[in-house]
């Protein structure tokens, strides 16, 4: 966890060099760099109050939700340094909106979970809104990350389909951070292998110390850090609102599809009308259809940047 500080106060000062170089570059003051990096410091003092938790205090704190919670500030430190560049987005947007995906993420991603574990629930439904307890469907985040999104930004002058497309590379990161919270807290676990890095989860049903697992939640981490290059790499070619939105979703259906192979449990279980297929993989193949099929139909109609819902 100490590491975590560290490197979270070099990622710190590095926004604030970044921010003296945009200064003699420009010969202005922006203070976005500065804004980036306050988020950052808050991750710097969760880590370390969750540390002092964990080790002194009378509740634990789950690597999972810690994870969670530093996916969305660091998401949200990488969003307002790059609007830096941006007339129509500022900080103070993009802190509302962060707020409003967080509380639509969590619920949808319960709901989805529920749903599809309905079995569970069903003779204890105040289990329900024990979210602390686990049991989490980034696919239901995403459509109540979406929600939140649409409803607050329906009363903004900024379209939804920009911000959607201005913060898709923060989704990736968000996801890549709290994709390793899966790996400290051992869920979303791979199937067994013997490759030099599998890792062995003694506490996972069927498993042993002397039963090594693929980390197919860095396979997770490692897919989405990819996907945000790309997002990087191909959002100057996207001439329409929502485009680049779309392309994460291709893109981010592709890497599960794949990692999907590497893991077991939850979503990863067999797709009951086609066994061959997990249910997450079966929602990743419906999700990129659909998302390829908008982006193809609305191609040669260039939009770029509206400001008008």
């Amino acid at each position: 966890m100490w590491a975590a500080v560290l490197i979270c106060v070099v990622l710190g000062a590095g926004a604030f060099l970044l921010e003296l170089h945009e200064q003699r570059r420009l010969g202005s003051y922006p203070d976005r760099a500065r804004l980036a990096a306050m988020p950052l410091l808050g991750i710097a003092i969760g880590a370390a109050v969750s540390f002092a938790l964990n080790r002194w205090g009378p509740v634990a704190v789950r690597s999972w939700g810690t994870m969670l919670m530093f996916g969305f500030l660091l998401a949200l430190a990488w969003a307002i340094y790059d609007s830096r560049t941006e007339d129509d987005i500022n900080a103070d947007l993009l802190i509302d909106v962060t707020l409003a995906i967080l509380i639509g993420a969590v619920v949808g991603s319960r709901l989805m979970a529920v749903a599809l574990n309905w079995g569970d629930f069903a003779g204890h439904p105040i289990d329900i809104v024990k979210v602390w307890q686990g049991g989490l469907s980034f696919h239901g985040g995403l459509l109540g990350g979406v929600a939140g999104c649409w409803l607050y930004m329906s009363r903004s002058e900024v379209a939804f389909l920009r911000i959607a497309d201005f913060l898709s590379p923060s989704i990736a990161i968000g996801y890549a951070v709290t994709r390793v919270g899966c790996f400290l807290n051992g869920c979303c676990h791979g199937t067994p292998s013997d490759l030099p890095w599998a890792i062995a989860l003694p506490h996972v049903a069927g498993g042993g110390a002397d039963v090594t697992r693929h980390p197919a939640q860095l396979y997770a981490s490692l897919a989405s850090l990819i996907i945000f290059g790309l997002l990087l790499a191909v959002r100057k070619h996207l001439g329409r609102n929502g485009h680049l939105f779309l392309a994460y979703l291709i893109f981010y259906s592709i890497g599960r599809f794949i990692v999907e192979f590497f893991r077991r449990g939850a979503s990863a279980e067999p797709f009951g009308p086609i066994p061959s297929l997990t249910v997450a993989q079966f929602a990743s193949i419906c999700i990129a259809l659909a998302a390829g099929a908008v982006l193809a139909a609305t191609w040669k109609s260039p939009e770029k940047h509206q400001k008008q819902t």
